[in-house]
């Protein structure tokens, strides 16, 4: 065989790989976000689908626009570990309810951990999670959104604590984060919930259910020391009878976030 021939035939392959999506930088299950985003868009109602590219990876946002013009403000939604952006628990109804009062909203596919995931993996996965906060708030500035309060659900938080006290991005107005755990299981004790509340400047509405996980229950002293010792902008609210998913209680939990962004925006306007 020609010489070559076979340094072309390895040209080829080293190319492959280096676009496989591991070299890329993504370590999340992106076989099984494909096939959730092609359910998503297809059955979606409300939104309509918007794709950004993180780590070299295409992922599924949805972009939902206020009922009123112009809009009161903008919200990006952050799911938790192994959901969707339309997941029907805290998040569809936070981004209905929200266009309903006024908010445009930009809910982001998270990185799912692959099936029997290494306990390393997870602050890869936060990293890369961070990196797709980052797209979406890129893409809500360049439509001239402004400001955005990210909002985020269980192990989202996680993701976007980290990101906020990572990057301190000052495209963020706030933060509300509901039912975050303050020691994830596996997460680098550097991208922990307590060490990034304790950096963190930027307002903080920190929701969680009296009848939440016990992770949740359990840290949620914690939380409110780590915060509240560095960021007086902290606010920390339990909703009673309330479960990690708010079941049946969509209404409250909606009602809690528009207060939090009603007061957050005009204190910065």
């Amino acid at each position: 065989m020609n010489k070559f021939y076979l340094l072309s035939i390895c040209a080829l392959l080293l190319l492959s790989v280096a676009a496989s999506p591991l070299r890329a930088g993504t370590q999340s299950d992106t076989a099984k976000e494909k096939r959730w985003s092609e359910q998503i868009v297809d059955q979606l109602i409300d939104g309509e689908d918007v794709w950004l590219e993180a780590r070299k990876h295409r992922f599924l946002t949805i972009y939902t626009p206020a009922e009123t013009s112009p809009p009161l403000g903008t919200v990006l939604l952050v799911h938790g570990t192994g959901a969707h952006p339309d997941w029907p628990q805290v998040i569809q109804p936070l981004r209905s309810g929200l266009a309903e009062n006024g908010w445009q909203s930009l809910s982001i596919q998270m990185p799912l951990p692959p099936e029997g995931a290494d306990k390393n993996l997870q602050g890869p996965l936060i990293q890369e999670g961070a990196d797709r906060i980052r797209a979406g708030l890129d893409w809500l500035a360049a439509q001239g959104a402004g400001k955005v309060t990210v909002v985020s659900h269980s192990r989202g938080g996680a993701d976007l604590l980290f990101y906020a006290a990572d990057r301190d991005d000052d495209r963020i107005e706030s933060l509300v984060v509901i039912g975050v755990n303050g020691a994830f299981k596996n997460v680098p004790d550097a991208m922990g919930t307590l060490q990034s509340l304790s950096r963190i400047k930027r307002p903080i509405l920190d929701i969680y259910g009296g009848s939440d996980l016990q992770g949740v229950l359990n840290t949620a002293a914690a939380r409110e020391k780590a915060a509240h010792d560095s960021n007086p902008g902290y606010r920390q609210t339990e909703v009673a009878g309330a479960d990690h998913f708010f079941e049946g209680m969509d209404a409250e939990l909606l009602a809690l976030v528009i207060d939090w962004l009603k007061a957050n925006h005009a204190s910065n306007e």
